[in-house]
């Protein structure tokens, strides 16, 4: 019986039909899906017409154990209630900030990487809290920089967006493989 099921599984995992599974967000032709992580494995559907919340995705999302649920969105907001979250100098920082987070709902694209710089106590950890839990809400929102190319592989895996603290400054080593990370290049581990 146990190697007529090993047959079977080897035959499935061969033959079977594959399927993509995505972390928080996922593209297809027509639409994005963001992942609520949700009890109900809802997710939002958003178009060029606008979105709507689906209960069940055509897509397939995987979750990690840091991954915290998104409220279920309402509408008629304003990107301008941001604003009073977020401290910044300038208009331009405040729409660089808006482009990022456009861009995190883009699977099949490069990621711009968001580099907040500024005195101690300029808040630059609460944007990035902030800007993180609009997308990718965590348990573990801030995390110091890896050492090793591994452990960021790994903590890519496990997360959609990735929030260091307290840099001072990056490796070669560490700068190429976050370039790699960003542009969809190979990390495995």
């Amino acid at each position: 019986m146990a190697d007529a099921l090993n047959a079977l599984e080897a035959l499935a995992r061969i033959n079977g039909e594959k399927q993509k599974i995505h972390v928080r967000i996922a593209e297809t032709f027509d639409s994005i899906y963001l992942d609520l992580c949700n009890d109900k494995w809802q997710a939002v559907k958003i178009t060029q017409n606008g979105w709507e919340i689906v209960d069940n995705p055509p897509v397939y999302f995987k979750r990690s154990k840091i991954m915290q649920p998104l409220p279920i969105p309402v509408e008629g907001g304003n990107i301008d209630e941001l604003r009073r979250l977020l401290n910044y100098e300038h208009e331009n920082d405040f729409k660089l900030m808006v482009a990022w987070l456009l861009s995190t709902f883009r699977e099949n694209s490069p990621f711009p990487i968001l580099t907040i710089q500024g005195e101690q106590g300029s808040a630059k950890s609460t944007i990035s809290r902030v800007l993180r839990s609009l997308v990718d809400p965590s348990s573990l929102p801030l995390r110091a920089l890896p050492k090793e190319e591994r452990d960021l592989s790994i903590g890519a895996n496990n997360t959609w967006i990735l929030a260091f603290d307290n840099l001072s400054g990056l490796s070669n080593q560490m700068s190429d493989s976050l370039c790699k990370l960003s542009t969809g290049g190979g990390l495995a581990t």
